[in-house]
């Protein structure tokens, strides 16, 4: 416990949540986030404050050092100094930070950030002592492959849904060669979707499941009060078409899940060299998710039927933007893989760390905590003040 960890994105959604299990833990940790014009003060407010499980705010400034840099620039920005320190100090480094936009326009983003900056991180793994290497990845390499993903396949690259997922897909390749061929102990993590905490519904990241429910809010709000003013309409149902594949799986895990399971094989010597696949055993079909979210808002007197031809067909205004503003995500929905998870399974029996089942009561408490912060709005006022790394 008295190592010494560098974690990127810790001002992140997942790289927060593992920080304050090693904090809790113990662990001196340096924190590389990116430069910004702020003080200190509010980036630790940021770090620590509303967050699910509680930190000590004494630990934080006893055993936290936070370094402002850019994972993709020499010397990470910070100086050569100040380098050669950090690669004297650390033990072992968690890559957590990334840029998780699906945007083509921005693919050059998503290279420089996701594949030159992991470069950088695992040459500085490599730099002064040599440091274990811990990469967190997504389940979604895998991109249009199709039936079971197993955790230690994919040395072809497969096709992909975006820019993201390659860039991910390549940045995973690199750790793997270069740490095989520097004996670099490293492993690498794989999250499915990830969600709010199972027991308090937190979150920060406002995407996936949320902008779907919240869409399907506004149908309820705009759309179904409105007929429903008019007393010839009130007896008639509606039907309205939503994009996807019902019997689609879709991999939500819970952020409390993910950063448990993530910090507990962290610690074990057995899984150097090895990728775990931090997903759902049993995720839910599209068609399940469809009847947890119309339950739960109450959506009543309309079919919200899910049809994976409807961008073929004539479509009602709000079918249309329900198109338009989910588009993003669509991959996601028409998608049927399996991500076997035997690694990850076998190191965390007996240690009580399981994936929550996606349930109504579930879903209630993670919409319940999206609507009482008004879907995100509150976090983008925050997140305007602190830049995400």
């Amino acid at each position: 416990m008295n190592k010494v960890i560098l974690i990127t994105g810790a001002t992140g959604f997942l790289g927060s949540a593992i920080m304050r299990r090693f904090l809790v833990l113990g662990y001196k940790l340096k924190l590389l986030i990116r430069k910004r014009q702020r003080n200190r003060s509010i980036t630790e407010d940021f770090i620590l404050n509303n967050r699910m499980d509680e930190s000590p705010y004494g630990l934080f400034l006893d055993n936290v050092e936070i370094f402002e840099g850019d994972i993709t620039s020499k010397y990470f920005g910070l100086g050569k100094d100040i380098y050669k320190q950090l690669c004297s100090e650390v033990d072992e480094v968690l890559h957590c930070a990334a840029a998780t936009h699906f945007e083509k326009q921005r693919a050059d983003e998503l290279m420089m950030v996701n594949v030159n900056g992991t470069e950088n991180m695992i040459w500085f793994a490599n730099s002064g002592k040599q440091k274990r290497f811990h990469y967190i990845s997504t389940a979604y390499v895998a991109g249009k492959g199709e039936g079971v993903i197993f955790e230690d396949e994919l040395d072809n690259e497969p096709q992909f849904n975006n820019e993201y997922e390659r860039s991910k897909f390549l940045a995973e390749q690199m750790v793997v060669q270069y740490a095989k061929e520097n004996v670099i102990p490293y492993t690498i993590y794989r999250p499915g979707i990830i969600v709010g905490d199972s027991r308090t519904g937190f979150t920060c990241n406002f995407d996936n499941l949320y902008l779907f429910a919240k869409v399907l809010s506004n149908i309820k709000d705009d759309y179904i009060n409105r007929q429903g003013q008019d007393s010839r309409d009130q007896d008639r149902n509606v039907t309205i078409r939503v994009p996807g594949d019902p019997n689609a799986l879709v991999n939500l895990v819970p952020i409390d899940y993910v950063a448990d399971a993530i910090v507990a094989i962290s610690q074990k010597r057995e899984t150097v060299g090895k990728i775990f696949h931090i997903t759902n055993p049993n995720p839910p079909t599209l068609n399940e998710l469809r009847n947890y979210l119309t339950s739960f808002l109450g959506i009543n007197g309309v079919d919200i039927s899910i049809d994976g031809q409807m961008e073929h067909k004539h479509l009602s205004t709000i079918e249309r933007l329900f198109l338009r503003q989910t588009r993003t995500y669509h991959p996601y929905i028409f998608s049927k893989l399996r991500f076997d998870c035997s690694n990850t399974r076998n190191t965390l029996k007996g240690a009580g760390i399981n994936c929550p089942v996606i349930s109504h009561d579930l879903i209630k408490i993670l919409l319940n905590y999206a609507i009482s912060h008004n879907w995100g709005e509150r976090e983008r006022v925050t997140s305007q003040k602190v830049v995400m790394v």
